[in-house]
């Protein structure tokens, strides 16, 4: 039996999510931030988008830079994305706090999370306002990947990464790679 729920306070019914988080320079200042809310929209042109809420420090980066990185952590770094999710950028410099290790980017000014597996390197093409958050669509200039990561096929290869899942609520998880399972429909 199904329960029926049409106040809807919370939304994260459709978790979890893989953690990215998506960072800004505006100026000589760099902002990041953990999103649960993002989601690839092209192949050709490669597009991805984020949603960041208004009152979010990364949103006018994003907004005057016009560009953006979006950084896939694994399990591991599951502290830096709770730190990069509850800590506002507003009270403190969390790069610099956090002594978070970034490396260039080879296509805009924003650098990417040295330890993600993967960054995509964004410059902004469309913004739109649903609701309380916006969508910031990028077109992806580069992807930074460990290629030890992924398999030959582009794969992220789950015994060498745990990617870091959000839950909603301050709760995590990964996946266990015992479960990988390819399946051909009949």
């Amino acid at each position: 039996m199904k329960k029926i729920v049409s106040d809807i306070t919370q939304f994260q019914y459709f978790y979890p999510y893989t953690v990215a988080v998506v960072g800004a320079r505006k100026g000589e200042e760099l902002n990041y931030m953990s999103c649960a809310w993002h989601t690839a929209l092209s192949f050709h042109p490669p597009l991805f988008g984020v949603l960041v809420a208004k009152k979010r420090r990364t949103h006018g980066f994003i907004s005057q830079a016009r560009e953006f990185t979006v950084n896939f952590l694994g399990r591991d770094d599951i502290l830096l994305s709770a730190r990069m999710g509850r800590i506002s950028g507003y009270e403190q410099d969390k790069i610099k706090t956090f002594k978070v290790e970034l490396e260039p980017a080879h296509s805009i000014n924003t650098p990417v999370l040295a330890s993600a597996y993967a960054a995509f390197e964004c410059r902004l093409q469309d913004v739109r306002t649903y609701g309380d958050h916006d969508l910031f669509v990028g077109e992806v200039q580069t992807v930074q990947v460990n290629a030890q990561s992924f398999d030959a096929e582009g794969v992220l290869d789950t015994r060498q990464v745990k990617p870091l899942l959000y839950m909603g609520c301050d709760l995590y998880l990964t996946v266990d790679p015992e479960t990988l399972e390819h399946k051909l429909p009949d």
